[in-house]
């Protein structure tokens, strides 16, 4: 894919992120760091001609009884193939749950490009994904066995 049409499409997804920030959003989001300031123009990272990695670093407020009291910081790597390819997502912010490696990678099917992926899933369906994994786990998707029988 293009650096423009790549940056076109993340410049929506992005926009459309920034409205969980809302705080009767579902689930409640809020974008902290992104390729495209807040007056829409692109970072310089983000006008490189040359294919590369966008990091999107943001905060989830999961609503499980556990992790209510929390927010967590998660970073999406999205890759030049986006969004034909998922992005990686990461937990910056420690947190012990069984679909979350030691390095905070997180595992979801959503995530698994021949599983569930297609290039009509947005960066908001990934956020609620990870909500909705963080507050209920599946064990199909489990990093740690020890963790998902403690959990």
């Amino acid at each position: 894919m293009a650096s423009t049409q790549l940056n076109k499409e993340l410049y929506s997804n992005i926009t459309r992120l920034k409205l969980l920030n809302a705080t009767t959003s579902d689930p409640k989001f809020v974008l902290e760091k992104s390729p495209f300031s807040d007056d829409g123009e692109e970072t310089v990272a983000a006008a490189s001609s040359s294919p590369q990695e966008v990091l999107i670093i943001g905060r989830i407020f999961p609503e499980s009884e556990i992790f209510r009291e929390g927010s967590f910081q998660i970073e999406m790597k999205v890759t030049p193939s986006f969004p034909f390819d998922p992005p990686e997502v990461r937990f910056l912010t420690k947190i012990y749950h069984p679909n979350v490696g030691e390095d905070g990678k997180f595992c979801h099917e959503l995530l698994k490009k021949h599983a569930k992926w297609s290039n009509k899933v947005s960066l908001i369906d990934v956020v609620k994904a990870v909500v909705q994994h963080i507050d209920k786990p599946d064990i199909d998707y489990s990093l740690s066995l020890r963790s998902f029988i403690l959990f």
